[in-house]
């Protein structure tokens, strides 16, 4: 098991996502954890936050990745 560490904390799934495909399109792999029952109650993500989580190697280049893109 590859060891992960959170990213960032979004609000919605939608938003995970869109950062989740920036970190694709540079090579990054990242996940999505979220207790929004498989996206069936996505309310529920609200409460507890969406997390998108990248290897522990990767996570210093994601950041700058991150911070980039919302400086834009």
């Amino acid at each position: 098991m590859e060891n992960l560490t959170t990213l960032k904390i979004f609000n919605t799934r939608i938003e995970a996502e869109i950062l989740k495909s920036l970190l694709e399109s540079s090579c990054i792999k990242s996940w999505i954890l979220s207790d929004d029952a498989g996206s069936m109650y996505p309310a529920q993500a609200s409460m507890y936050g969406v997390r998108l989580m990248v290897k522990d190697e990767d996570f210093k280049t994601a950041s700058e990745l991150l911070a980039k893109n919302e400086s834009a």
